[in-house]
């Protein structure tokens, strides 16, 4: 069963059988890597076998495939998920307990950047965002969820995404092969993050397009989710520094 659940977590991009970045196919896609994740926390255990190395080469592999890809597309709709594969190696190299903090809080923000894509659309007609610049001068209530749930997927403290795998690097006795999945989640999310960031928050508004922002009780819902990764976060801070 743990098997199933890291593949379903997104150790193989199953999400090339789904070709159109439509809001409901990556529904269907965080449902399944939701259900791999509750199997996983049922079946945390994963036992010495050879099929280990084989599974955690497959998911290193879809890791540098996601980010290739993420380069590809400007679509938020695709990169919500695209973070999802990219983090689930982060399964062979933290202890059960604190991926469980890892991957729920990844899963979190990337949900958040999945509904911030459901709003690219109803305000721009597309979760294309390389058209859209200068958010934060026009629609400051969106630029900001934007930019903390970006800084959240990007492993910026003080967010739980930051601070859960921090706090796996220092309890976990890592090998040279742990340390190169360690150094590559923290650059690929990074500049993943990034590029986002720069491309759609920052810069001259795009005068052939008329912004909106996001109402006062969205920001209120979406800044609550934040909250929680922060307080999280902070939970973990203060076990790292007791370790």
């Amino acid at each position: 069963m743990v098997y199933l659940a890291i593949v379903l977590m997104g150790a193989l991009p199953y999400y090339i059988l789904f070709k159109s970045p439509k809001p409901r196919n990556a529904l269907i896609i965080f449902s399944i890597s939701a259900i791999g994740f509750l199997i996983y926390t049922l079946f945390p255990y994963l036992p010495k076998s050879s099929y280990n190395i084989i599974l955690e080469a497959a998911a290193f592999a879809t890791s540098l495939l996601t980010f290739y890809l993420s380069y590809k597309t400007t679509n938020l709709t695709r990169l919500s998920y695209y973070f999802l594969f990219l983090n689930a190696v982060s399964v062979f190299v933290l202890p059960s307990h604190i991926f469980n903090v890892y991957y729920l809080s990844v899963l979190g923000s990337a949900f958040l950047l999945y509904t911030i894509s459901i709003k690219y659309i109803e305000i721009f007609e597309s979760a294309n965002f390389y058209n859209v610049k200068g958010l934060a001068l026009k629609s400051p209530k969106l630029a900001l969820m934007l930019r903390l749930t970006l800084m959240a997927l990007g492993l910026y403290p003080p967010f739980s995404n930051f601070f859960s795998l921090f706090l796996g690097i220092l309890k976990e006795s890592a090998n040279t092969v742990n340390y190169i999945i360690f150094s590559w989640i923290f650059f690929a999310n990074f500049f993943m993050a990034f590029r986002i960031m720069k491309n759609t928050i920052f810069g001259a508004p795009n005068e052939n397009i008329v912004y909106k922002d996001i109402s006062g009780k969205t920001a209120i819902a979406m800044t609550f989710l934040l909250l929680v990764l922060a307080l999280v976060g902070f939970s973990n801070l203060l076990e790292a520094l007791t370790w």
